[in-house]
């Protein structure tokens, strides 16, 4: 799944504007897309423009209001602002999600008789208008929930990790992200979990890879992932030199059910998860999605990609995005020359206030 175009009408600060995000010689979406522009140009609301049409499509919000994002208030575009307002986005497809969400959906018909075989087009036309979301039938909307799908068989499939590699779906990551707001497991809303819950999770992964690379399990079952090992990679991706340590016993608590210290090394020095820095718990809970939901073929909009990040690891970062997942459209904003540096030109739109 990726954006190609976004037209918004009386939708915030804009009356009509048509984004293009398509290679003029292919006609196909880009890989990459930077907007940007001075504060109040409206850049945020177009990233949330895209969440609220495609997260509903998509079936990871139930209802547009759900959409938790600061400045954005579904009433204010909705059937209840004083001007109507429209947004269009048309949406393509690879030919491989096409094939595998009708294969999913057609599993779960044999579970389930009410469920709608989807369309198979390349290309879909979404359109939000009074807090509604709807494209020219049924099954064109229905050809847009794979991920959903996905989901559900993985309740009785056991292909685990492995059915996210063929379907894609919406993240969204504002400026508010830390290192403990992650993506839930029943919708796209950001949890705050503590410290100890993420501590806990990742002592988790630790211990399955320990036992693995221990030889105590033998094998990953079909679907299985090592989750330390794959998030450690990401993370020396964007913060070379840096690794993971690990669980690590508290000092001043006794008892074997105590909780753990989870720590990391930056080539000098061993530091705890919870003295990241705001560069690092910026970038935590996107690198923490991608390992975990295993995304591809999805749309992932940052908001202020460069927060908290020096020169040098802004350009990091992006060199990193490319190899998080296969076949994923990054839709972002920055205020940072640094980044525009390594943007391609005709990949990055600038909004004029």
């Amino acid at each position: 799944m990726k954006v190609q175009s976004v037209c918004l009408k009386n939708f915030k600060c804009f009356r009509d504007k048509l984004l293009d995000f398509t290679d003029p010689e292919t006609g196909k979406a880009k890989d990459m897309i930077l907007l940007m522009g001075m504060n109040g140009s409206g850049k945020t609301s177009i990233l949330q423009a895209i969440a609220a049409v495609l997260g509903n499509a998509t079936g990871r919000l139930e209802k547009i209001s759900d959409l938790d994002w600061p400045g954005f208030d579904s009433d204010l575009v909705g059937a209840n602002s004083r001007i109507p307002t429209t947004i269009e986005i048309q949406t393509e497809f690879s030919d491989d999600e096409i094939n595998a969400t009708q294969k999913f959906c057609q599993l779960l018909k044999e579970q389930d008789k009410s469920f709608i075989i989807p369309s198979n087009k390349s290309v879909i036309t979404l359109k939000m208008k009074e807090n509604k979301v709807f494209a020219d039938s049924p099954y064109e909307l229905f050809q847009c929930k794979g991920w959903e799908y996905a989901k559900q068989l993985c309740k009785f499939h056991n292909e685990g990790y492995k059915i996210f590699e063929q379907i894609g779906t919406v993240f969204w990551y504002t400026e508010q992200r830390t290192s403990t707001s992650l993506t839930s497991e029943d919708n796209s809303k950001k949890i705050e979990i503590t410290d100890n819950l993420l501590r806990d999770r990742l002592s988790k992964f630790a211990f399955f890879h320990h036992q693995l690379a221990g030889g105590k399990i033998q094998n990953l079952r079909q679907g299985q992932k090592d989750l330390f090992s794959e998030l450690q990679k990401a993370y020396g991706e964007v913060f070379p030199g840096r690794s993971f340590i690990g669980p690590v016993p508290r000092n001043d608590i006794d008892g074997i059910m105590s909780e753990l210290w989870f720590y990391l090394y930056d080539g000098q020095y061993e530091y705890e998860i919870s003295e990241m820095s705001g560069g690092e718990r910026a970038i935590f809970p996107i690198l923490f999605d991608f390992v975990n939901w295993n995304i591809h073929n999805s749309v992932i909009l940052i908001d202020e990609i460069e927060l908290h990040l020096h020169p040098p690891l802004q350009q990091g970062f992006i060199r990193a995005l490319k190899k998080l997942g296969k076949n994923n459209q990054f839709i972002i904003t920055a205020h940072s020359d640094h980044i525009a540096h390594i943007v391609p030109n005709d990949s990055i739109i600038w909004i004029e206030e």
